[in-house]
């Protein structure tokens, strides 16, 4: 019974079953008894007649008949060849009931309107009258000992029934207070073992929709940190360097003041670089919301990466190159995919030496996903690292280049956006490492 829907239906049931069969057991004695009394009634009317066939005088049948309410409303008449009244009811006129001799009839005497009815025997026509009065009263008695319970069964019933609604919804009161009572850091999951079976979908939805923001909360707080951390370290090195090239002006020591300007460029584009990505993560966000996708060719987008990487590939003498091939078509967001490769791209050349090649590859899979592939000749990631090098501002140990941290989380996000797999590996002969983006078949996801 741990259900409200039961609750409710069994509650109902019990409570309409009991008060109908109140109900119909006083109707049922309040209807017999006035039946009884009609029956009665007729039952003394038709001895009055048999007695007055046996001999007694129509005068002398008044005084002998029981009293009764009814009684007095029907009356009869005995007409001996239809002519002669032979014997009547203390109530009968001295004309006929009714002009009929058979069957029923309708007729008004004594200022009230008379049902009869008319038997003829040959010899004797007898007819018997109700008069309508009567009629109207029984019913009206009949439709009052009805109605009566039923006017006091109903409040009962609307009573009971908002009682037991009240009591079988007191779980979801209960779970209102729970949850108003809940501050906006709280995010527990709500206990579920003992509630009804209707409200575990919704209480289940809610443990995981709070799961997720505390996750989220969770991963905002460590953005917060690291993002806080990682601008201190530029900005500091800013300050430093600006502080030695005041010092160097001072002393007339011009070389000095150069290289300090010098590096005071150098921190601030790794800070401006290290806020452009961090508006990408948060633009990531929106789009994972919000994001229209629609048809985008991945070839060309590669080539559009390619070539915006080429000046940083030339200056450390690293060939880039992009495979030939045909237009590899995907649905996405063309500015997200673009920053996508372009992280890719960057991170490969910025971890290859000199003097060897970056090769980008995008194709058509034989199970018809798409798939782009960066491949440099790096010193790779080793199989431990690959899982936390796609975390937020984490940057494998003993790296020499400078960097944020944030491209090839964001590139796995971008991807996840779209359905994709950012997959790394080692490059061909176990060199280097191979950044592999596969996207779903066109129509599957």
């Amino acid at each position: 019974m741990n259900s409200l829907r039961l609750r409710l239906i069994a509650g109902v049931l019990a409570l309409v079953t009991a008060i109908w069969l109140a109900v119909a057991l006083a109707a049922w004695f309040e209807t017999r008894h006035e039946t009884e009394e009609i029956l009665d009634a007729h039952l003394a009317q038709a001895g009055a007649l048999l007695a007055a066939f046996a001999g007694k005088e129509a005068d002398e049948l008044g005084e002998h008949l029981p009293a009764h309410r009814y009684l007095r409303k029907v009356t009869f008449q005995v007409w001996e060849k239809g002519g002669k009244l032979a014997v009547h009811s203390a109530n009968a006129p001295d004309h006929r009931l009714a002009p009929s001799d058979h069957g029923f009839a309708d007729s008004e005497f004594d200022g009230r309107r008379w049902r009869v009815y008319n038997v003829w025997n040959g010899d004797y026509l007898v007819q018997v009258g109700e008069t309508h009065e009567a009629r109207d009263d029984i019913s009206r008695a009949l439709a009052g000992h009805l109605l009566a319970p039923l006017a006091i069964a109903l409040p009962l019933l609307t009573l009971a029934l908002a009682l037991l609604i009240g009591r079988a919804l007191r779980p979801l009161s209960r779970l209102a207070e729970d949850i108003g009572r809940r501050d906006a850091g709280r995010l527990d999951p709500i206990e579920t073992a003992d509630a009804p079976r209707e409200l575990k979908p919704v209480l289940d939805r809610l443990n995981q929709l709070f799961a997720r923001l505390g996750d989220s909360l969770e991963q905002e707080r460590r953005f917060t940190a690291d993002a806080a951390h990682e601008l201190r370290t530029p900005l500091a090195a800013m300050r430093t360097h600006a502080q030695v090239a005041i010092g160097a002006v001072g002393a007339g020591d011009a070389q000095s003041r150069d290289a300090a300007l010098a590096h005071v460029i150098e921190a601030t584009d790794r800070a401006t670089h290290l806020l452009e990505q961090l508006l990408t993560l948060a633009r990531l966000d929106a789009a994972a919301i919000n994001g229209k996708f629609a048809p985008c060719d991945l070839h060309r987008l590669a080539a559009e990466a390619v070539a915006l990487a080429a000046p940083a590939a030339m200056a450390k003498d690293v060939e880039l190159t992009l495979a030939d091939g045909p237009a590899v078509p995907v649905r996405g967001e063309a500015a997200l995919l673009g920053v996508l490769l372009r992280n890719l791209i960057d991170n490969a050349v910025r971890y290859s030496p000199q003097k060897v090649g970056v090769g980008v590859t995008a194709r058509r899979l034989a199970d018809g996903s798409a798939c782009i592939e960066v491949i440099d000749q790096g010193p790779g990631i080793v199989p431990e690292e690959r899982a936390r090098v796609l975390d937020r501002f984490y940057r494998v140990a003993g790296s020499n280049e400078t960097g944020s941290g944030l491209g090839l989380s964001i590139a796995a996000r971008i991807a996840a956006l779209h359905g994709a797999l950012l997959e790394l590996d080692a490059g061909p002969d176990g060199e280097g490492l191979c950044a592999r983006v596969v996207f779903p078949p066109q129509g599957s996801g």
